[in-house]
């Protein structure tokens, strides 16, 4: 798994991320939609995230902020709640 100093979120990201997506190695830039990204790989993300971390998180997110960057800056900043 890729990890991101200082974040244990974007660290769990990535590999939600990596499982959904079938690859390694994704960065923290990288763009869902680039890397074949769709709505059955959105849907599996954030019903993993939701596992992972409690709480609702919609698949919009994953639209709205399509890097493991801009995901977890907005789950940081409460945009999931």
């Amino acid at each position: 798994m890729t990890s991101q100093p200082g974040t244990g979120l974007a660290e769990l990201l990535t590999g939600i991320w990596e499982e959904a997506l079938g690859m390694g190695d994704i960065g923290p830039d990288e763009n869902f939609f680039d890397l074949g990204g769709d709505s059955m790989a959105a849907t599996t993300i954030a019903t993993r995230i939701q596992r992972e971390l409690g709480g609702e998180v919609q698949i919009r997110m994953i639209f709205d902020h399509p890097t493991v960057a801009e995901l977890a800056a907005a789950l940081k900043a409460g945009a999931a709640a």
